[in-house]
């Protein structure tokens, strides 16, 4: 089944299907990732080589210092298969990560594959399992690699959309976009080869002497095996348009022509503009708790980041849109920051979104600290605040020096009193006796 948006610029679908050799494509806006034409684009395929350029994007997002050096250790060029192409380094030859980077994606070697994989992971199987996750974080559902490399693997399969999401994604690295437009690379000297290495660029549609060559296409991943047949993912421009072409399953040479085709009616669709940026606005209060009270402090005005244009037939009027922005906001909100965004649709088919930026900034407003008297009133009952330990030092100490100075004198003064005491009843007794023998004398 071929799905064509704006179809009254092709002839006939009988005529599209016999000027076309691939099995699936995709032909997608690059800018909003609004499909403008395919045929069975979400059909599993084997991906073949163009699996590198989810191996180039990962490269690209985890290695800043792209001169890092890469040495290629044996199981990276030793691990594949007799009839897989090859840069032919062998093990312990060194090139920057750099020089990896167009071996991969111009000459297409497997071995450089392995390497990059080695070298950003620890090891192959760590990658994959990037590469799989990564897939899945930009929408590609259907994509499942087993190797960096795109040679066919039990469960490898991708489809013609998700290999137009990941170049879409991958053409937002300026350093990628380099890679898949340079016809040739040259990459310096290695033990190997003492006098470096010309790598020449396998996609014909970027080779100005090729008879492929379309001059709008600015560069592109080729793959092939026997079980993927042909495999080709393109990123053209001209004027206003900006598309991903994604062809899977081609005889040799299909690819380009296909390719070639399908730019050819893209180009003619023209540019709508579904949405500009300076011609709406929303108006969102900014609310920030004072004193226990949810005051109105600031007004932001929100608009569109940029433009939605896109390529298509269709009229505007079918066209629907959504806007998600919150019904207030809370401080601070900086100038450009992203407070909300507009969806568009045609029918259920997602277009693309345009993010509602903030013109201006609001700052948070300090809470209003009341007087002492306001906040002590005569009747309130203040809490007791805990004394610094100095001063509690300084009062404790002498309590303490206090307390033990009066239980020593009231112990002396115990001692004093049983002493009295003592000597008293030796006094009565000295009485007693002397009247008593004074008595006896009498008698």
């Amino acid at each position: 089944m071929i799905t064509i948006f704006g179809d009254s610029y092709i002839e006939t679908e009988e005529a599209l299907t016999q000027q076309l050799q691939s099995k699936t494509f995709t032909v997608m806006d690059a800018r909003t990732g609004f499909v403008l034409y395919e045929n069975a684009q979400h059909e599993l395929m084997y991906p073949a080589s163009i699996t590198k350029i989810m191996t180039a994007l990962l490269v690209l997002e985890e290695i800043d210092d792209l001169q890092q050096e890469l040495i290629f250790s044996e199981h990276a060029v030793m691990s594949l298969p007799y009839y897989a192409g090859r840069l032919n380094m062998m093990a312990g030859d060194t090139i920057t990560v750099y020089e990896a980077l167009y071996g991969l994606m111009l000459r297409s070697g497997n071995d450089v594959a392995n390497a990059l994989a080695e070298h950003v992971s620890g090891d192959i199987g760590s990658f994959v399992a990037r590469m799989n996750s990564r897939a899945a974080e930009l929408g590609a559902v259907n994509t499942h690699f087993v190797n960096p490399c795109g040679l066919p693997g039990n469960g490898q399969h991708t489809t013609a959309y998700d290999m137009a999401l990941i170049m879409q994604e991958a053409i937002n690295h300026p350093a990628f976009n380099a890679l898949i437009a340079a016809p040739n690379f040259y990459i310096s000297p290695t033990e190997t080869f003492p006098e470096g290495l010309t790598v020449r660029n396998t996609n014909m549609l970027i080779q100005p002497e090729s008879e492929y060559h379309n001059p709008s296409v600015l560069g592109g991943k080729t793959g092939f095996t026997n079980a993927a047949m042909h495999t080709l993912v393109s990123h053209a421009q001209q004027g206003d348009h900006n598309l991903i072409v994604s062809v899977l399953y081609a005889p040799r040479g299909a690819t380009f022509t296909d390719t070639t085709y399908l730019l050819d009616h893209a180009f003619t669709l023209p540019i709508q503009t579904l949405f500009e940026a300076g011609n709406h606005q929303w108006e969102v209060p900014v609310i920030q708790d004072i004193d226990g009270e949810l005051t109105e402090i600031g007004i932001v005005t929100a608009r569109g980041q940029s433009d939605l244009r896109l390529p298509m037939i269709d009229a505007i009027s079918d066209i629907r849109y959504e806007v998600h922005i919150p019904d207030i906001l809370m401080p601070p909100i900086q100038i450009g920051e992203t407070v909300g965004h507009k969806s568009f649709y045609l029918d259920e088919t997602f277009i693309g979104t345009i993010e509602l930026i903030s013109t201006q900034t609001v700052s948070s407003r300090m809470a209003i600290t009341p007087s002492i008297q306001q906040a002590t009133p005569p009747y309130a009952i203040t809490a007791p605040q805990p004394m610094p330990v100095l001063l509690s030092f300084l009062i404790v100490v002498p309590i303490i020096i206090f307390a033990l100075t009066g239980i020593v004198l009231i112990q002396l003064h115990k001692r004093r009193m049983r002493h009295r005491k003592l000597m008293m009843r030796r006094k009565r007794r000295e009485m007693v006796r002397m009247r008593y023998a004074q008595y006896q004398f009498s008698e």
